[in-house]
């Protein structure tokens, strides 16, 4: 079974597991915008994350 048949049958049997990955996955490929959250105050860090160095998880507003 290659990687991409793992991935893709995981993704049908978990549909969590597919809302879960779907943001992280269209931001790795550039296919939408990485917004930094309206809690990351510090310009530098919101600066950062625009830029793709840093990927904050989706906690929601702490």
């Amino acid at each position: 079974m290659t990687a991409s048949t793992q991935v893709l049958s995981a993704l049908l049997c978990d549909p969590d597991a597919a809302t879960q990955m779907a943001g992280p996955l269209l931001r790795s490929l550039d296919l939408t915008g990485r917004d930094p959250l309206a809690w990351v105050t510090d310009p530098d860090m919101r600066e950062s994350i625009v830029a793709g160095f840093v990927d904050l998880p989706d906690w929601g507003t702490p």
